[in-house]
């Protein structure tokens, strides 16, 4: 029988702990399990970020988060310059948990009322590409004046404002509730500015999310996602990107 020698190339087809690798003239050892540097899966990624902005907010911090639905693909592509983010709420510290005051449409109608939603939820990577945390410059008399407007609110249960009516207090969306409760609470030395909206050619998507005619959004004053926090009496903290 012929003897192999040391020198001689041999290919060998090794499984080791389910991955296939090519072994060719070394004689270095395949690592073993051990050895193996651990992977991190998405999800504990994904949570770790989420980890991390709980850690960094503060109440009345802004928080912004990018659906992965259709409609907020969409909905971002309105704000001018910065067409990251597709939602915005505030962030409020009550018993040691973190919640998000904010408002968004229903198409049954049932839950398009102002929310106080669990940071947990309001982030949630599977339902968003990611997030970030802005910060207002407000004092603490402000930043308290800020979160019982949006705290009545919530409490009075105003719905979401489908025809973005600036001038109507009865509903509201979410960066107008925002600009208004700003604006109240800072003696209207935060004021969010507005924005006409006269891009036709995006009008199909507001006509298929909000149900609107032409004729009633066209040439609309608006508060896009990005007014929110680019403007001097905002700070953008941090931005997350989750894996998926």
């Amino acid at each position: 029988m012929l003897s192999i020698k040391k020198n001689v190339c041999n290919i060998l087809l090794v499984v080791v702990t389910g991955w296939y690798s090519l072994s060719g003239c070394n004689d270095k050892p395949l690592p073993t399990q051990k050895e193996q540097k651990p992977v991190i899966s998405l999800v504990s990624y994904n949570d770790s970020l989420v980890d991390d902005a709980r850690d960094l907010i503060r109440n009345g911090d802004l928080v912004l988060r990018t659906g992965i639905d259709y409609s907020s693909e969409e909905i971002k592509t309105i704000s001018p310059i910065d067409k990251t983010y597709s939602h915005g709420g505030i962030a409020v510290l009550e018993n040691n948990d973190l919640f998000v005051y904010h408002i968004e449409p229903d198409y049954y109608h049932i839950r398009d009322k102002v929310r106080k939603e669990s940071i947990d939820s309001f982030c949630n990577p599977a339902r968003n590409y990611g997030i970030a945390i802005a910060r207002y410059h407000l004092n603490i008399e402000q930043q308290q004046r800020f979160i019982d407007y949006l705290e009545l609110q919530y409490l009075k249960t105003i719905p979401f404002d489908g025809n973005f009516k600036l001038e109507s207090d009865d509903s509201l969306y979410c960066s107008e509730m925002i600009r208004k409760g700003l604006a109240k609470s800072t003696g209207n030395r935060i004021q969010i500015p507005t924005y006409r909206f006269n891009d036709k050619s995006k009008f199909k998507i507001i006509k298929q999310y909000l149900k609107l005619k032409e004729e009633d959004f066209i040439n609309r004053e608006i508060i896009p996602i990005d007014h929110l926090f680019l403007n001097p009496h905002c700070t953008v903290l941090k931005r997350y990107l989750y894996l998926h």
